[in-house]
């Protein structure tokens, strides 16, 4: 019987699915009826919540429109007070410079500063800087009329004051106080409400929050008094008690979180309680409009609405707290008074009416998950009495399906363990014995597969092996032991190379032709890997056996050239640099076979390119001729010679590193030692491709020539 006919049978399982679709339906229209039911109750409750809260909202415009007017009042009355005090106190003044005789023996007489009493009274000081003469003293005896005003002004509004003083052109500051402390550096007439009044002698000026000399935040109130020619000749001043200002007369709000503050004309904030906090914890006020609302743009034109009767009560956030604010006007300053409450409190109403609308519907909700919960049971106890019956049916039939299967596994599991001869032996005629003999067939192609994959494996085995002997050939071939010339001082060299393969094509050298000719020598082989690795390994031996010869570096390359060029059929090339280095002189001779520019340091302790003349490469054209040039080293100067692989390695966005980056790699260790200024090229280009493979070889050779040495010569023997 084909698996066809078998799942005709197994349908039966379908019976439980459909039963538990007809139950999934029945859950998903009852939790729909629930979420409707939810969605209208939050719905009412929101609009509810809406309509409430206008109300609440319009209540309390009205309440904080009231509470704002009776405050500006009040606020305005008290600061008219102090105006018209220091109008007045000016009015006095003016009065003693007009007649100063009939004031000359008024029995007043001033006490500095330093000893005055610790009481509320008259004390003066002078503007630092300023000499005392006897017109000086004159004009102090007759501002110390001043005491006649500004005596029954302190003693019957001491709430509004912190104190009231007159400063004069000449340098004279007299005071009605009870604070001694002396100001040293103290002038005068440089002084905000000096320079203030003076601008503007006909109008009283005040000047919005700040922390006066005593260290405490004040507004200030001034007035210029002119002598009979009209000259401004002193300034009368009152500090404003702000501390008091802040507790009785602003200090009341509407409910428990109302609160009052005041604006000034730039829209700072003027009077806060929490400017006494923020003197007192910091010594700095933090009155910036800014720092206190958010969206200030927009709070400042709502605030200006209200205060001019253009708009009703609004929301905004102040100090990290929603609030419900309006602004009024105070006429005598220009100020703008404005009185808030919490958000939160207005909606308190809102959100009882919401907790005991929630607690109904959470009991109606609860009584209709209890009905439901025992249709669940019901559904479940018969789902189960159905499924029992089905799987009964269908375990019968899944037997005729899953011994064949059960015996193809244990088949596969062989051939998995390795043994490819065991074969299935089902022959039945459904698709489970077509994929039996589907198993056998991939067996014997498995069995065969496994075989030339032994070959090939080991096969790649012993060209790997042969490999890592080139690999080690070659770097055995390349000096290797740092320092390489331990006797001679004059020089500190190293040198590096990392193949892009296990063998590759570039190659340095250097060896001593003589006791004062040092030869160096760094090349790039076209192409890489093992062509390479062998065309580097004739180059170099090339060049060595033509530079102990004798002769300049052109010559020797010319002739290596053309000794490369002798049967080179597979076109390679080479590009080289060959420099021979004078020990004592630090004269370096040197010649390009089209090789990178190399960098040389000199005493400004710089490295930069040397722009060299290049020959053609070697085996690129016989009888190419290659040019001498020489370069002086100064002592602890240095160069650097690499291949093409240093700023042409790539990251992985295919970025070079770049000739820029090599230099100021090797100019931020400068004045290092060839081991340290190399590994700092190699960690910098390493750096920057990341984790980009490397494309091709980096070889680099560095010499530092520490100038001429002179040795101490052993004693001779007696």
């Amino acid at each position: 019987m084909k698996i066809g006919k078998k799942m005709i049978i197994s349908m039966l399982a379908l019976t439980l699915g459909t039963i538990l679709l007809v139950y999934a339906g029945i859950y998903i229209a009852i939790d729909n009826m629930r979420g409707s039911t939810q969605t209208m109750y939050e719905s009412l409750i929101t609009d509810a919540e809406s309509t409430i809260e206008e109300g609440l909202n319009a209540q309390d415009s009205d309440s904080l429109g009231v509470l704002a007017d009776t405050q500006m009042e009040v606020t305005d009355s008290r600061l008219r007070i102090v105006s018209d005090a220091v109008r007045q106190s000016a009015e006095y003044a003016e009065k003693l410079y007009a007649s100063p005789a009939a004031y000359a023996d008024s029995g007043y007489a001033p006490v500095h500063l330093s000893k005055a009493p610790e009481t509320l009274s008259a004390r003066y000081m002078f503007s630092s800087g300023v000499e005392e003469t006897d017109a000086l003293n004159a004009e102090l005896a007759l501002i110390a009329n001043m005491e006649a005003v500004f005596a029954p002004v302190m003693k019957y509004n001491s709430r509004f004051f912190d104190n009231l003083y007159v400063g004069t052109a000449s340098g004279i500051f007299y005071q009605y106080t009870d604070n001694n402390v002396f100001r040293e550096n103290y002038v005068v007439t440089q002084r905000h409400w000096f320079v203030n009044s003076t601008a503007s002698p006909d109008e009283i000026m005040w000047k919005e929050t700040e922390i006066d000399s005593y260290g405490r935040p004040c507004i200030t109130a001034s007035m210029a008094v002119k002598d009979p020619a009209g000259n401004v000749v002193a300034v009368v001043a009152a500090d404003v008690n702000l501390e008091q200002m802040l507790s009785n007369v602003i200090g009341n709000g509407l409910g428990e979180t109302g609160t009052t503050f005041i604006l000034g004309k730039k829209r700072d904030l003027v009077a806060y309680s929490a400017f006494m906090l923020d003197v007192q914890a910091y010594g700095e006020l933090h009155n910036a409009f800014e720092d206190h609302f958010d969206e200030p743009d927009s709070v400042r034109k709502s605030i200006d609405d209200c205060a001019y009767g253009n708009g009703n009560a609004f929301h905004a956030v102040f100090d990290g707290r929603e609030i419900y604010m309006t602004a009024r006007e105070i006429p005598s300053t220009g100020w703008l008074l404005c009185t808030a409450i919490n958000s939160e409190e207005i909606t308190e109403p809102i959100r009882k009416v919401v907790a005991r609308s929630d607690k109904i519907f959470e009991d109606a909700r609860a009584e209709l998950d209890g009905e439901f919960k025992k249709l669940i049971i019901k559904a479940i106890i018969a789902a189960i009495w159905v499924a029992i019956l089905v799987a009964v049916i269908v375990y019968f039939v899944s037997r005729t399906i899953s011994r064949p299967i059960i015996r193809l596994t244990d088949t596969v599991k062989n051939m998995g363990e390795g043994d490819f001869d065991k074969k299935s032996d089902i022959d039945s005629r459904d698709e489970i014995g077509d994929l039996a003999r589907g198993f056998n067939k991939m067996q014997d192609d498995l069995k065969q597969y496994t075989e030339h994959l032994k070959t090939i494996t080991a096969e790649k085995e012993r060209i790997s092996a042969e490999l890592n002997v080139a690999t080690q050939i070659q770097a055995d071939m390349l000096p290797r032991i740092f320092p390489p010339f331990p006797k001679k001082k004059e020089i500190d060299l190293f040198a590096s190379m990392s193949p892009a393969k296990e063998v590759g094509g570039d190659f340095y050298d250097f060896f001593l032709i003589d006791d004062d000719h040092l030869a160096l020598v760094i090349a790039d082989v076209s192409g890489k890997g093992v062509p390479a690795a062998l065309f580097m390994v004739i180059a170099k031996t090339l060049i060595k056996n033509r530079a102990m010869q004798g002769g300049t570096p052109a010559q020797i390359l010319f002739d290596v050239n053309n000794q490369l060029c002798e049967g080179n059929d597979a076109e390679m090339f080479v590009t080289c640099w060959l420099g021979i280095l004078d020990l004592p002189t630090g004269v370096l001779t040197a010649a390009s076979a089209g090789h990178e520019f190399p960098a040389v340091c000199g005493a400004d302790r710089k490295f930069a390119l040397l722009q060299d003349k290049h020959g053609f490469v070697l085996a690129g054209m016989e009888g190419a001729r290659y040019r001498d040039y020489e370069l002086r080293l100064e002592p602890g100067g240095s160069i650097f010679v690499y291949t093409d692989g240093v700023p042409e390695a790539t990251n992985s966005s295919e970025e070079m590193f770049g000739t820029d980056r090599m230099l100021e790699a090797l100019n931020r260790r400068a004045d290092e030692t060839p081991d340290v200024f190399l590994k700092e090229v190699r960690d910098a280009a390493q750096a920057f491709t990341g984790e980009a493979p490397q494309f091709d070889d980096m070889t680099m050779v560095g010499l530092t020539w520490r100038g001429k040495l002179e040795y101490e010569q052993p004693e001779a023997q007696a």
